[in-house]
């Protein structure tokens, strides 16, 4: 499989990006502290029939930030957009990924003659309880390392987190809480599949009905025994899942 590293400028940041295939276009967009490697299981398989771009989200990866500057969720999906432009993009399907997920939602709800089915997988943005019984509960749904999902998976994280750095994590972290897609999820009107495990304690799948149940039309599907990174903890499943509803399928498991 051939693949195609580019680095484009846009709007004083530069994104870091690979691309592979050919076909009809397909965005993939990580989450908080990943890279483009998050989907190292995902490209072979949609490189088959699709054109497949994937961006490192500025301040991960190989994308840097304008100086201390982290920009924060609607910054960065009009960063995106004209990422998109730079790219020949005028139209593509698009897969999220948690915040990948998030900035999806902007993205479709404000750009949607750019996009032209959408998968959401274990999408953040859903604001949870700030409590102490509520964070108590939360560290202890994440301290096991099934939590995060396959264990071959564990060092790619860490070595992402590691090259993002505590300072970029804090800051992408706030702005990752500070947004609320709620109030966008009515807007779109893309076909929509919603991925998520049901083992995820970062995004739960409470978030994921109240997700499937704003956007028109939406589909949820559950992986039983996977955690927070479905396409990674069930990869041929996921894969063909998507395949299938980018080839115009409803989404059925």
């Amino acid at each position: 499989m051939r693949v195609e590293r580019r680095f484009t400028d846009v709007g004083g940041y530069r994104f870091y990006s690979v691309h592979s295939g050919a076909g009809p276009p397909v965005v993939l967009l990580h989450g908080l502290s990943g890279s483009a490697r998050w989907w190292r299981h995902t490209l072979p398989a949609l490189a088959e029939g699709y054109s497949v771009h994937i961006p490192d989200l500025i301040g991960f990866g190989r994308s840097r930030r304008r100086g201390g500057d982290q920009p924060d969720i609607p910054t960065l999906a009009r960063l995106l957009v004209d990422w998109l432009d730079a790219q020949g993009l005028d139209r593509t399907h698009l897969v999220g990924h948690s915040m990948g997920g998030q900035l999806s939602v902007h993205i479709a709800a404000s750009h949607p003659t750019r996009i032209d089915r959408l998968v959401l997988v274990s999408a953040a943005g859903i604001p949870r309880p700030r409590s102490v019984a509520e964070l108590a509960r939360f560290i202890a749904e994440i301290a096991p390392p099934r939590a995060w999902g396959r264990l071959t998976f564990l060092p790619t994280i860490a070595t992402d987190a590691l090259r993002a750095g505590p300072r970029v994590l804090w800051r992408a972290t706030r702005h990752l809480l500070a947004d609320d897609i709620r109030p966008l999820l009515p807007r779109i009107v893309h076909p929509t599949l919603l991925v998520w495990g049901r083992l995820d304690p970062l995004t739960p799948v409470d978030h994921g009905r109240i997700i499937a149940e704003s956007i028109p039309g939406a589909r949820l599907v559950i992986f039983e025994d996977a955690a927070h990174n479905p396409m990674a903890d069930r990869p041929a499943a996921f894969n063909e899942l998507v395949v299938s509803f980018l080839a115009g399928a409803d989404g059925a498991a």
